[in-house]
This record gives structure tokens, sequence and C-alpha cells, in this order.
């Protein structure tokens, strides 16, 4: 007797299958493609030629300083300095085999940041506002108002100062 036709079971399981296997082949063809592109990218970018070249100068130096004497890796200043550029090189030629561009500091977004807090600060904290004000404009001179000055004492411009001696009238007999 002939196998009538597959069951419902095996029909959804030989559709998942099929789905699954163009699915992991469209992954390899993309995978494939990337690395392609790469490869082409290596061969043809001369950029990426400039800095793999500065990255192997940069480690073959710093290899040279540090080979006679291992403590020049934590003292010395231009080994520092030569690993600092090997990494920067070795940056710059993982961007492009990766084509991304390299990442930009974002220096203004922290400066706004730093302005609007130190504005708040002012505003709310007293004691911060009186020194900006300080530092703005000056220290406050205190001025020292006294209520009936003596007579006859100079005053500040150098005038005498005038009593108010104006006699009360005398009542009585």
């Amino acid at each position: 007797m002939a196998l009538k036709t597959q069951s419902k079971k095996q029909k959804t399981q030989a559709k998942a299958a099929r789905k699954a296997a163009k699915k992991v082949g469209k992954s390899a063809s993309k995978q494939i493609a990337a690395r392609e592109d790469a490869v082409r990218n290596l061969i043809e970018n001369q950029d990426l030629h400039d800095d793999l070249r500065n990255l192997a100068e940069a480690a073959k130096t710093a290899y040279a300083r540090v080979a006679g004497n291992p403590q020049a890796l934590l003292q010395d200043k231009k080994v520092h300095s030569e690993v600092r550029a090997g990494t920067s090189a070795l940056l710059d030629a993982k961007s492009q085999l990766v084509g991304k561009p390299p990442k930009k500091k974002k220096r203004g977004r922290f400066f706004l940041l730093t302005l609007i807090s130190s504005a708040v600060a002012v505003a709310t904290v007293p004691a911060l506002r009186t020194k900006a004000l300080d530092l703005v404009f000056g220290p406050e001179e205190e001025l020292d108002y006294s209520v009936g000055s003596a007579a006859g004492t100079p005053s500040s411009n150098g005038n005498a100062a005038v009593s108010n001696t104006a006699s009360s009238p005398v009542t009585g007999s």
C-alpha cells in the first residue's frame, strides 16, 4: 500500500525546516557579502593602509623601548605616547573596516549642562548668589549712617558739620 499523503504535523515541520534553512541562507549570504566588502576595502583603501602602517610602527618602537627595560612601560613617556598613537591608529583602522565614521566628541552638551546647572545653583543658593554678585560687581560697601553727629566735627567731605542747636522756645513765667 502506498503512502497516501504526509500528515499535517509532518507538513508543518517540513515547512518550518524550509523557512529556517532559508533564514540561515540569507544570513550566511549577508555575512559573506560583508566579508567581501571588508577584504575589498582592505585591498583598495589607502587610508586604511596608512593606519595599519602607523599601528605597526608604533607597536614596533614601543616594543623596542620596553624590550630592554620592562619598567619603561610604566615610567617612559615616549612609550606612553607610542602606545597612544598605536591605539588611535587601531581605532581608525577598525572604523574604516567596519565602514562607520568615527564618533565625534560631544563637548558642547557637557558645556551646556555645566552652564545650566551652575545657573540653577546660583539662582537657588543665596550664598552662591552673593558670591557671584561680588565677583561681577565687586564687594558691597557698607555705609555707616549715624544720627545726630556732634557739632563742629568735620564730615567726610572736609566741611564742618552744622549743628542743629536752635533754641527751643521757653515757656513759662
